[in-house]
This record gives structure tokens, sequence and C-alpha cells, in this order.
């Protein structure tokens, strides 16, 4: 229908256009309609080249930023840092995406395709936009979440441990936590997390370690070792305090906050609040990403 719109725009368009510039008159409907619909063909076909060459740029350098993001985060973090497979795969997959519509623009592969089957594919990339930008919001949410004093348990939430140590995203939950201990000494500790694949000691551990280097009295920390999950991490937590109307304090990155207190209540605890540790702003956008997804995966399954 838009086309058509085009086409008879254009072909009155080009009749006034000849007729002002040489004075050409026209007495033929026939003619007059192959003139205009020549010049509306032509106006039709660049419409379509140019939407062609911009979604064909567009796919190109999304793709270019997620390769150069994916070099980027693995020279800084190493390649087998988590997530990171993804900006790879999704690098890939816009380059694929590209020269489906470079082929299209070649022999109109898309033309193909039936009507209501591209309208349902676009609806349900509009909706996948909208939800997972709906995740986005609920974690900016609680990224700056600070708790009140007074709570029982401060639960620190297990990350990954390179051999036997800390990294630098798990050393900014333990910072957080430690300044919370000091502030309020009647508080105890939970350091959750087991041994995972290339750790040398279980991240419950590695954390204990590092809070009594600073200072933190060993009689104040619990150690569950045994998680291999932030569900786990609170659900053995849980068991260890036995209590779930204790009042907690979860200690994690200010992306993971919303989760991890969204589990906290899914588990049994009653009383939860969340405590934003800082992250590292070079990795926040693959974090975000992530996290996003893990979001709607644990609203789907809790």
């Amino acid at each position: 229908m838009q086309n058509d719109y085009l086409f008879v725009a254009v072909s009155q368009q080009s009749i006034a256009l000849l007729r002002y510039a040489g004075g050409v008159k026209f007495e033929s409907n026939t003619f007059k309609l192959f003139i205009g619909g020549s010049i509306a063909s032509i106006a039709c076909n660049m419409q379509e080249v140019l939407k062609m060459n911009f979604m064909i740029g567009a796919s190109c350098a999304l793709a270019v930023f997620c390769f150069g993001y994916y070099a980027f985060a693995a020279s800084y973090a190493g390649v087998h840092s988590s997530f990171l497979w993804f900006w790879l795969l999704a690098g890939i997959g816009l380059i694929c995406i590209g020269g489906l519509f470079l082929l299209h623009k070649r022999v109109h592969l898309l033309d193909m395709i039936p009507k209501f089957v591209k309208m349902t594919i676009g609806l349900m990339i509009g909706i996948g936009v909208v939800i997972f930008l709906a995740m986005e919001v609920m974690i900016v949410s609680k990224m700056n979440a600070r708790p009140e004093r007074g709570a029982d348990y401060v639960v620190v939430l297990g990350a990954q441990v390179r051999g036997t140590r800390i990294t630098k995203s798990l050393a900014k939950r333990l910072d957080a936590a430690y300044d919370y201990l000091l502030a309020d000494e009647t508080a105890k500790v939970v350091c959750t997390g087991g041994q995972g694949r290339g750790e040398e000691i279980s991240e419950a551990q590695a954390m204990s370690d590092y809070l009594v280097g600073k200072g933190i009295d060993k009689s104040r920390i619990i150690m569950e070792n045994q998680s291999t999950s932030t569900y786990e991490n609170l659900e053995y937590s849980l068991a260890l305090i036995g209590d779930d109307k204790a009042e907690i304090v979860i200690v994690t990155n200010n992306f993971h906050v919303y989760r991890a207190v969204h589990l906290a209540k899914y588990v049994g605890f009653t009383k939860v609040s969340g405590m934003a540790a800082d992250s590292d702003n070079r990795l926040l956008l693959n974090y975000m990403v992530r996290e996003g997804l893990a979001l709607l995966k644990e609203l789907v399954v809790h």
C-alpha cells in the first residue's frame, strides 16, 4: 500500500516537473502513466536499496563492536572470563544477518518468506527487546542498595577464585562486607561458595582467609563451602543459620543485588536486604547483559 501511494505521488510530481521545465504537454493518459510510473519505480527501488544498505551497514557495525568488545574484555580479564563467549557468538550472528540482507539485495531472498511469518518474527523480536529492557530496569533499581545497620548476618555471595587468589570482583564484595562488619561488631558473616574448576580451595575458604587477613575474627565467620550457584549460596546459608527470621544483608556486586534478594526471599529468608558492592566498570556491559538473561531465567523458574 505504501508503495502504491508513492507510485501515484511520484507520477504526479514527475509530470508536473516535466511540464514546468519544458512546457511539455501530455495528452495521453497512457504516456503520463508510463513516464510517472517509470520514475516511481526507480524511486521505490532506491528506497529498498537504501533500506538494505542500512541494515547491512548496521549489522556489520554491531558485529565489529561485539568482536572489539570481546577482544578488549578477553585481553583484560582472560578468555575464560564468564560470559565472554556471548560477544563472540553475537558478532558471528550479526555477520550472518548482514550476509542475509546482502543476499536479499541481490536475489530478493526475503520476498520468498510469507508476510505473516516476517511479521511474527518481528513481533517476537520486539517483545524480546521489551522484556530484556524490563530486566535491566529491575537490575538498575537495586544497583545502589544500602542496608540498615543491625543485621544478624552478612551473607557474602561467592565468585570465582583463581587458584587461591581472590578476583577483583570478589574482593569488592568482601571489602564492602568488611566495612559493614567494622561498623556493626555483633554481626556474623557467612562466606559462601564451593570449589570449582581452576580453584585450589573453596571460594568460602578464600573469602575467609581474606577477611581474617584484614582483621576480622575467625569466630565471626561461618563458611558455606558446598554451593555452586547463587541459589545454592542462599539455600545452604539458610540451613547453616537455621533461622528464617534472622535479619540478613546480602553483599554482592551492584548488578547482582536484585536477583540475589529475589532468590533469598524465595529460599525462605523473611528479613533480607541487599548491599551493592562496586563492580569493574570495564566489564560492566558484559555483566549487565549476562545478569539480564539470568534474571529472566530466575523469574520464570522461581
